[in-house]
């Protein structure tokens, strides 16, 4: 007569199986309630934020309010196409003056439209080509010919300012 295991190794598996599953149906119920509950959470959120989205489209000075928003927005747009139009004058003849090379003197500079006639005094004209390429070469400015240069040293220059004159 052997001595009987308290336990056999069947009963011992069935009984490990027994408690996974019933650990394991414990984590499902468990965030199946979580997630219910979170859904609900979210659904009494929605009502909350439905009211709150009725009761401003009722008020009569919100719906004023949203109104004068869009029209500032869209004054605001009409104002930036407009300044983007525009030739700053001082911010152009910043720039002019601010690539002047050494042997130019500016005598005069006369506006029209967008454009800006640069008359002055050169020691040569490599010394006004010179100017005239460093203002083609900037972004704000657009050379629309070559400088013309007198016997006396006196050249002009015919500039093209961008849109929005230099800023």
């Amino acid at each position: 007569m052997r001595p009987k295991a308290l336990i056999d190794t069947k009963t011992f598996a069935l009984i490990a199986v027994i408690l996974l599953l019933g650990v394991g149906c414990f984590y499902f119920f468990n965030a199946r309630s979580n997630s219910q509950a979170e859904t609900a959470n979210l659904g009494s959120q929605i009502k909350t934020i439905q009211q709150q989205t009725a009761a401003l489209s009722s008020n009569a000075e919100a719906l004023q309010l949203i109104k004068s928003i869009n029209q500032l927005k869209a004054a605001k747009q009409g104002y930036d196409a407009f300044t983007a139009s525009k030739m700053l004058l001082g911010n152009s003849l910043d720039g002019v003056y601010a690539l002047v090379p050494a042997g130019v003197d500016i005598g005069k500079i006369t506006q029209k439209g967008n454009t800006l006639v640069i008359e002055g005094s050169a020691a040569s004209y490599t010394d006004a080509a010179d100017y005239g390429r460093a203002l083609d070469n900037d972004t704000r400015f657009t050379l629309m010919g070559l400088p013309s240069l007198k016997e006396d040293g006196s050249f002009s220059l015919t500039i093209s300012v961008a849109q929005g004159g230099g800023r």
